[in-house]
């Protein structure tokens, strides 16, 4: 109960600590950009929290979401550093990579914004090509313990992290998926939101347990399709904890991971304890 508290008021005094927090290393991931004529040899910009010591250490990659389009600039570089700093608290490392032409990324974001079933395809196909590259690159690290590693991330990158595990089961012990899915509900395929098939897929091939955090009033997706997505993923086979929280009528249910930590830091904590992330 008393560890509840602390992480309770550490998370409430986060906005006014903010610019005295560590902000973490930049590294840079190795990666193969294939054209059409010819492959170029890329880097990938990262973001990394690592634990002092040699380790090995448990990893947590937490894959950003889109640009909006376009509400977010392609350079802006994603930094969640509270939950950095909460992570590395637990002796956990934290991995932001950011994705081609993303950041200071090299190469070219082209994760198209479609409704089209193929284009859609293409676009997740193309970001697990990074997401190839971070695996890729934590396989070389001595630090990382390569065991307990945690698939997470934000909106698009919530479904990045769970397609990902679903087609690489030895990937990742658990998924953390933060108010995601590839688009809006506003795409929809055969009077369905596009996600659902998504998530059943995903649902279906997962083989380690995940962990849905939505608000409400989410402006991408209706409360009821929210619902729909844990549903058809836990129907398919999925091993699913579903936490949906009231956030306020007039507040954005998909800012549930960056404003509103002290509502899911007590079920994180469980989650983490229960892929053997973390000792108690």
């Amino acid at each position: 109960m008393m560890k509840r508290v602390i992480t309770l008021i550490f998370f409430c005094l986060f906005p006014v600590m903010v610019h005295a927090q560590y902000k973490g290393e930049t590294v840079r991931i190795p990666m193969v950009d294939e054209g059409l004529l010819w492959d170029t040899d890329i880097t990938l910009e990262a973001t990394l929290y690592k634990p002092e010591g040699d380790g090995p250490f448990p990893v947590v990659i937490f894959n950003h979401g889109s640009t909006g389009p376009g509400i977010i600039p392609e350079d802006v570089t994603i930094n969640p550093w509270g939950f950095g700093s909460y992570l590395l608290r637990k002796n956990i490392a934290l991995l932001i990579p950011m994705r081609r032409g993303r950041g200071a990324s090299d190469g070219s974001y082209d994760e198209q914004y479609t409704c089209n079933p193929e284009g859609i395809t293409e676009g997740i196909e193309y970001a697990l090509e990074s997401l190839d590259a971070t695996f890729s690159y934590l396989d070389s690290q001595s630090w990382v313990n390569k065991e307990k590693i945690v698939l997470s991330g934000h909106s698009r990158g919530g479904m990045l992290s769970l397609v990902y595990a679903s087609e690489h089961p030895k990937s990742a012990v658990g998924v953390l998926n933060f108010s995601g899915g590839w688009v809006s509900d506003t795409c929809q395929v055969k009077s369905e939101s596009a996600n659902l098939s998504m998530f059943k897929n995903a649902g279906r091939k997962i083989q380690v347990p995940s962990l849905f955090i939505y608000g409400r009033n989410d402006p991408f997706y209706a409360d009821e399709s929210i619902e729909e997505f844990a549903e058809t993923y836990k129907a398919s086979g999925g091993d699913l904890t579903f936490k949906f929280y009231k956030l306020g009528q007039q507040v954005s249910g998909h800012s549930v991971f960056w404003s509103y930590w002290y509502l899911w830091t007590g079920v994180v904590d469980d989650f983490l304890f229960q892929q053997g992330m973390t000792a108690n």
